[in-house]
């Protein structure tokens, strides 16, 4: 059987001790917590086709997954790619106000380690409004405010931050089947305290670039160096205490009639240690983040870290009017996460 090496990638991040456990749960009545949380590892789905596999599961199936459009690997878009991500491969020593990496996972229970909030479809729609407003994507908005959190709880001042966005290649890529994982991702390297304009124009400059398609041949890279070379590297890392700042994923809108609401959470690893999610269901926004256990953190601290994210976000958005949001049929939904 031939190896996706992309899968391979969790796995081994898995075998060094990670939960590489992406992370849902199916709200219940308004102010109470999620009724029912789900696992599913990382190295079997991806955010999106895990979730249309939970709805299905549920008996809310989804018409269709989102795919890319009008965009697909060439070698010089490749080349190009790779030009832009490697120098965010390069060994970046985390920079935290506390992190013990020789701290085992504990593997606890979703709701002991994630914090969530599900906004009001009020809410939601001035959030959209107010990045539209702004001439920014709605990715772009809860990045910038997510990053100014972290920034200010977990971070010494003047350090600089490194997002890991993923970006759904469903469409665009050929994957041993329909629920592996079908996603790249874009880097975002954060200074200081960038404008709105600022951020989106260095995202969108990733994206021309390619970079996105760049990171899909790194991913793909254990072709040349075999489960072992990638476990080395991983290891490597790690000894020299390498990491991004986190994982900002967005799943996009979903309208699913008989689907509720959801929330979702990406998997973290020393390496990405901070996780935090998006996903839109039935016109009601849901966010989600979660600590590694190498910060040592207590569900309170999680949640004050969730409280300044939220908080920033309506903030931003209360001089908006909420405007009506048509929801699209998941086959018209947004093609990339980030």
């Amino acid at each position: 059987m031939q190896t996706d090496w992309v899968a391979q990638v969790f796995a081994t991040m898995r075998d060094c001790g990670e939960n590489v456990s992406i992370v849902y749960g199916r709200t219940g009545p308004p102010g109470r917590e999620a009724s029912t949380w789900f696992e599913l590892q990382h190295d079997q789905y991806d955010g999106m086709s895990g979730l249309a596999k939970l709805l299905h599961d549920e008996g809310a199936g989804v018409d269709a997954v989102p795919t890319l459009q009008g965009d697909r690997l060439t070698l010089a878009r490749g080349l190009r790619g790779l030009g832009a991500v490697l120098p965010s491969l390069k060994i970046r020593p985390r920079s935290w106000h506390r992190f013990d990496s020789a701290q085992p996972v504990r593997f606890r229970a979703v709701n002991e380690r994630l914090a969530w909030k599900l906004f009001s479809e009020q809410e939601t729609a001035a959030i959209t409004a107010a990045a539209k407003s702004a001439g920014v994507t709605v990715n772009t908005c809860l990045l910038r405010h997510l990053d100014a959190a972290v920034a200010r709880r977990l971070m010494p001042q003047s350090s600089g931050r490194l997002w890991m966005i993923p970006v759904n290649l469903r469409g665009a890529s050929s994957r041993p089947t329909p629920a592996a994982p079908h996603m790249s991702f874009r880097g975002v390297s954060i200074e200081g305290e960038p404008s709105l304009s600022a951020l989106q124009a260095q995202i969108t400059r990733l994206k021309q670039r390619g970079y996105h398609w760049g990171a899909w041949l790194v991913l793909n890279a254990g072709r040349l160096v075999g489960a072992k070379g990638l476990r080395d590297d991983l290891l490597k890392r790690e000894k020299k205490h390498h990491g991004w700042t986190g994982i900002f994923s967005n799943l996009g809108a979903w309208s699913v009639p008989a689907g509720g609401h959801w929330i979702f959470g990406p998997a973290i690893s020393r390496v990405h240690p901070v996780g935090a999610g998006c996903l839109t269901m039935n016109g009601r926004m849901a966010l989600s983040i979660q600590l590694h256990d190498a910060f040592g953190c207590d569900l309170a601290a999680v949640h004050a870290l969730l409280d300044d994210w939220t908080h920033g976000v309506l903030q931003s958005a209360s001089p908006a009017k909420a405007l009506h949001v048509s929801h699209p049929t998941t086959s018209q939904q947004v093609a990339s996460y980030g």
